[in-house]
């Protein structure tokens, strides 16, 4: 059980080594953070407009509730008549009266 434990925390630093690694290069070229490092890029307008790029799915949909996969975690959006308006392959537009943004691991 303790090797077990021993190696799951080996690869965690191994991993975030990789990381640091690759945030380092991305500041070096100046190359954009979002698409390199697969975290997502978010825009908000007020608090009526949300654009999500880079991000893997929809978790949750309704118009009081969205859940957007993403590869750092789950961003969720909470609100009124809350309606995606765009999707592609790349970003989600979200359109509503937005009260809560939360990022959940």
């Amino acid at each position: 059980m303790a090797l077990n434990k021993r190696n799951k925390k080996k690869a965690k630093n191994e991993e975030e080594k990789k990381t640091d690694l690759r945030e380092k290069m991305t500041e070096l070229l100046e190359l954009p953070k979002e698409v390199v490092l697969n975290i997502p890029k978010i825009t908000i307008v007020g608090n009526r407009n949300l654009i999500v790029e880079n991000y893997k799915g929809i978790v949750e949909y309704d118009n009081t509730r969205i859940r957007i996969n993403t590869g750092n975690g789950i961003i969720r959006i909470t609100g009124e008549k809350l309606e995606i308006r765009e999707i592609t392959s790349e970003d989600i537009l979200v359109c509503g009266e937005m009260s809560a943004l939360e990022f959940l691991k």
